[in-house]
């Protein structure tokens, strides 16, 4: 069940006289999501110079879309906290930023339901940075489905209060990194077109796209493609197909999809994913 703590308010006033009781709450182990019409940008920055002058804090804008959690758990780790270790993954930061415990860090989320954070994975990975006693959240939603993000497990872990901080105000930086990617056709259109085809697909061919997603990946940017008898190979020795013919079905629905492309490399045709490496990457890290 949600705590709602405050009561309807439209006035940014009304808010900021709010700060104080939010502070008193984050120090006693919550962590707040504000919700409401509205963007509550200028909101979280404002509490963030009145009330966090003096602490270690980091603002994130969730709707960019390139972000990723990997890049504000490395903003923690080597930016907040000063460290040069190299992490093999996620959870060794979760660990690290967990033994830093004499630092108070405070983490201001502008949409934690932004685009690219939807995923299954970097929500738990947020709820866990949340969980920590010395990291303290607030976060903004303004999807109407973002409750839904949520699980009992995520949000025990979340441990929100829920405030209702209506602005009314225009949504003026979320929708111009929307609308330049509407007219670029950037990463995060492709992102979330992968993305949502995949899902439809069976967990066999999942696993099929994600050893090329892999390969590619692993290989870096001079990669060109690889032919249709390696790939066949490869998917044989991990056993997600019995006949060339069944690969051959699998990659033509890919093409039909768009997922995937051809083209002549040394006189024969190879596969590849025609998106960025940053983008594969990402798309790597939160669905598999």
């Amino acid at each position: 069940s949600k705590a709602v703590v405050s009561t309807q308010s439209t006035g940014f006033a009304e808010h900021v006289q709010l700060f104080t009781q939010w502070h008193v709450y984050l120090s006693q182990g919550y962590n707040l999501v504000c919700y409401g019409v509205g963007s509550k940008r200028k909101l979280l920055i404002h509490f963030s110079k009145k009330m966090l002058k003096h602490d270690y804090h980091m603002v994130v804008n969730g709707y960019f879309p390139d972000l990723t959690v990997r890049d504000i758990l490395n903003n923690i780790t080597n930016n907040m906290l000063g460290s040069s270790a190299t992490f093999r993954s996620p959870h060794d930061q979760l660990s690290y930023i967990r033994n830093s415990k004499y630092t108070q860090l405070y983490l201001l989320i502008n949409n934690i339901d932004g685009a690219n954070l939807r995923n299954e994975k970097s929500q738990m990975l947020l709820a866990e940075l949340a969980a920590i006693d010395h990291v303290h959240v607030i976060a903004t939603i303004d999807h109407i489905n973002a409750p839904l993000l949520w699980d009992a497990d995520k949000s025990k872990l979340f441990n929100w209060l829920w405030f209702d901080c209506t602005t009314f105000e225009g949504y003026t930086d979320e929708t111009s990194i929307e609308t330049s990617l509407m007219v670029k056709q950037t990463g995060a259109i492709a992102l979330s077109s992968m993305t949502h085809v995949l899902r439809s697909l069976t967990p066999n061919a999942r696993g099929i796209f994600k050893l090329l997603a892999t390969f590619q990946q692993d290989s870096g940017p001079e990669f060109q493609g690889i032919t249709f008898q390696d790939f066949y190979m490869k998917c044989r020795e991990k056993f997600l197909v019995n006949s060339d013919a069944t690969l051959r079905t699998q990659l033509t629905e890919f093409k039909d999809h768009m997922l995937i492309k051809t083209r002549n490399v040394d006189g024969s045709e190879a596969l590849y994913i025609p998106v960025e490496p940053k983008i594969l990457q990402q798309f790597l890290e939160s669905e598999f």
